[in-house]
């Protein structure tokens, strides 16, 4: 795998505590007693493992390593392999006729990076700004990490610009991620963040209860999907059809605007052109609440509980982020499809959001920080080699390529949304995800306790 010749190579000790072996057992392992599933959200991240690969450093002997630290969603290993790779492409020693799905593991990892990296487990949704306060609290300060949500780390003074490692690093061209994905990770011309993975709002579906119909088509309009929910009633009976319709609202402004994309709960819009906005909104609100007063939607089931967590609903709207609780939740049971569009021939834009890697205020390793974020982002090599060690269902990456993509459409719940997905992905609106984005918090608050046919109004829900 590694080119025959002369290679550099530098003693690592791999040096693993008590301590990180028991975290990383721990994060291993799964639960067997799980009633109610633990949603992954950023409110409560937090690191789950930690673990280091040092290099024997003696400024006597001339030697200076770089220590890198990152914080990602992946295990020590996978991150130990990518840093392997990311020096054998660096420094010219990386065999092309392998890839990242079929490269010897054994063989990438006798290779042995010119830098220190250590690292700390994530959730897949990365690092709350509070946690990153903790973390340097206490001389933690990860270099690189994955950020939950980028303008919290730059409102707390987290994170900095990466204008001058990037250069003229062809890396983010829109000939090789998706268009705007690098764009809203920067204020005011400055870019603060790599955008290294993505998720989906979409709608989660139980297999047991498809009508005799058939699932609907991939790309339906919100008459279709009430035509399904209509059938499940008919079909599944004491079965809500959709839990908590309200769920769908901020998302569905593209579908009752002509298909045109519009942005999360109408925020911008409202600003520019609050008349169209006010009217789309009520477009919307007529449907929601036809939901509900059609038997077709309800927060809770026939006894009063959540009808998801008591599997007692044929669908439910989500972030494809939530994917891998819910396939631990509902084993081989689950089937996913994109929000409903404004009409049945063209796919509405997809509610994307994006969780950036960043770099840190505190850095000493800057250049190499950005540096090793791109690669892991945006090379494909990289991104198979995730893919390979690391269960990724529901998320997927900017970069275009086309063998990555192949392999994402290869997962059984989440591959046939994600092919479509691919195609529509230059036209999508990226979405908060955070409680700390005030829109988010604000509409999810407002929605809250849904209550159809009440008053409901964009003046109500910004205050104006």
């Amino acid at each position: 795998m590694v080119k025959a010749g002369s290679l550099h190579t530098i003693k690592l000790i791999s040096l693993i505590t008590a301590i990180s072996a028991v975290m990383s057992f721990s994060s291993a392992c799964r639960r067997n007693d799980v009633v109610i599933p633990d949603i992954p959200s950023p409110d409560n991240t937090e690191a789950t493992e930690h673990s280091a690969t040092e290099t024997a450093d003696d400024p006597s002997n001339g030697y200076h390593l770089e220590s890198l630290n990152v914080a990602l969603p992946y295990q020590d290993s996978t991150v130990r392999y990518l840093a392997s790779m990311y020096y054998a492409k660096k420094n010219g020693l990386w065999d092309t006729s392998f890839t990242g799905t079929n490269v010897d593991l054994d063989s990438l990892g006798s290779i042995n990076p010119d830098f220190i990296i250590t690292t700390s487990r994530t959730a897949d949704e990365g690092i709350s700004s509070s946690v990153l306060k903790a973390y340097k609290d206490n001389d933690q300060m990860p270099d690189l990490f994955l950020a939950s949500d980028i303008d919290d780390a730059i409102k707390s003074d987290l994170i900095i610009p990466i204008n001058e490692f990037a250069g003229s690093d062809t890396s983010y061209d829109n000939d090789r991620i998706f268009a705007n994905c690098a764009m809203q990770l920067s204020r005011d011309g400055v870019t603060y963040g790599i955008p290294h993975t993505m998720s989906v709002q979409l709608i989660v579906g139980n297999s047991d209860y498809i009508p005799s119909e058939g699932r609907p088509p991939i790309i339906y309009s919100c008459e279709d999907l009430t035509s399904y929910l209509e059938a499940i009633n008919k079909e599944y009976d004491g079965i809500v059809p959709l839990m908590r319709a309200s769920d769908l609202f901020p998302y569905l402004g593209s579908a009752f605007n002509h298909g045109v994309a519009t942005s999360y709960m109408l925020n911008k819009e409202y600003v520019s052109t609050p008349t169209s906005a006010k009217l789309i909104f009520q477009n919307e609100k007529d449907y929601i609440d036809s939901l509900y007063t059609d038997g077709l939607s309800s927060d809770k089931d026939a006894n009063g509980a959540s009808p998801v967590y008591s599997r007692q609903c044929a669908l439910w709207a989500s972030s494809s982020a939530s994917l891998k609780t819910w396939e631990l939740y509902y084993p081989s049971k689950i089937y996913t499809i994109l929000l409903p569009s404004y009409d049945a021939d063209n796919q509405s834009p997809a509610n994307v959001h994006i969780y950036p890697l960043c770099v840190s205020k505190y850095t000493n390793s800057g250049k190499l920080a950005s540096d090793f974020g791109s690669f892991i982002s945006f090379d494909t090599d990289a991104q198979l080699l995730i893919l390979r060690c690391e269960s990724r269902s529901g998320f997927f990456p900017a970069t275009r390529s086309s063998a990555v993509w192949d392999l994402i459409n290869e997962d059984p719940t989440f591959g046939q949304t994600s092919y479509i997905l691919r195609q529509i992905l230059d036209k999508a609106v990226f979405v908060p995800s955070d409680n700390c984005d005030p829109v988010f918090s604000r509409t999810k608050e407002y929605f809250n306790d849904y209550k159809a046919k009440e008053e409901y109004s964009l003046e109500e829900l910004y205050g104006t």
